[in-house]
């Protein structure tokens, strides 16, 4: 008997009206996929990528099936039938779906957070790098536990799955499954990649900033060059002492001087810029 159920408290339920004692909450609370069998019941937990971060959960016990999913629709393919019929062959086809479920779940989130990657790599963001490499991490992680659990269920002795009956079948997941967790994995280096784009930019765009400082400051210098030679010149000619004694009667004169040092001032600033040779 299969049931199949989107709601956590109608499992509970479920599972309370078989007499047997599981705490559902605790095993939610694990962010990993798990899987416990024991004499009475297995119980496998995988958490899934939707808008709700939903678990899913099949609980086996005998011939009761109980499953929490809202990824899994059910849908047995026609080539199980003969399996189902078989001792531990509903069980099995039942445990194998959802597996199959969470796997194409997790390969869609990988590709999401692909997409994110190749986006950054025009605009090599360093907060958003860090988030995909967050997002990455988590998912590898997810995805060696689901591998783990794939493993565990060839190797040991799991008295409500049994792989003879969908051994070819299983042999090609196992293989799916290996190759998506590779490509999780290869591409943490690209993480590094994105983040060394991202210092590069921020070092050429500080090194940009100090450019333009640095002809900011250059350019001041020479205004207050050019300012401060005829202010200098016309400050000496304007002590009243000098100028009553030696300067009055020579106004032109001092005109003319001024005049011409801050002609030659302006031309020497103008000379030592292009010198220096400074983009803006």
């Amino acid at each position: 008997m299969i049931k199949i159920t989107a709601n956590l408290g109608e499992l509970k339920k479920e599972i309370a009206e078989l007499n047997i004692d599981v705490d559902i909450n605790e095993i939610v609370r694990i962010d990993l996929p798990f899987i416990d069998s024991q004499d009475k019941f297995t119980i496998i937990h995988i958490p899934s990528y939707d808008k709700d971060n939903s678990s899913n959960i099949i609980f086996v016990a005998g011939s009761n099936i109980l499953i929490c999913s809202t990824i899994m629709n059910g849908k047995i393919e026609k080539k199980y039938e003969k399996i189902i019929k078989k001792k531990q062959g509903e069980s099995t086809v039942s445990i194998f779906i959802l597996l199959k479920s969470i796997l194409k779940n997790y390969s869609h989130e990988f590709l999401r957070i692909r997409d994110v990657m190749n986006g950054l790599e025009l605009d090599p963001v360093l907060d958003s790098i860090e988030d995909a490499g967050r997002q990455l991490r988590k998912l590898t992680d997810r995805m060696e536990g689901l591998f783990q659990i794939i493993i565990e269920l060839k190797e040991e002795e799991i008295n409500c799955f049994n792989t003879s009956f969908i051994n070819f079948d299983y042999e090609i997941f196992s293989a799916e499954a290996r190759y998506w967790l590779e490509r999780c994995r290869s591409h943490t280096y690209r993480i590094a990649s994105l983040r060394t784009k991202s210092e590069m930019r921020s070092n050429r765009e500080l090194n940009d900033t100090m450019k333009k400082l640095t002809v900011i400051m250059t350019f001041l210098t020479i205004v207050s060059i050019v300012v401060n030679v005829p202010g200098t010149v016309g400050a000496i000619f304007g002590i009243p002492a000098l100028s009553d004694a030696y300067f009055e009667g020579h106004t032109t004169l001092l005109i003319i001087t001024l005049f011409s040092t801050t002609i030659l001032s302006m031309l020497l600033g103008f000379i030592y810029w292009k010198s220096l040779k400074l983009k803006r």
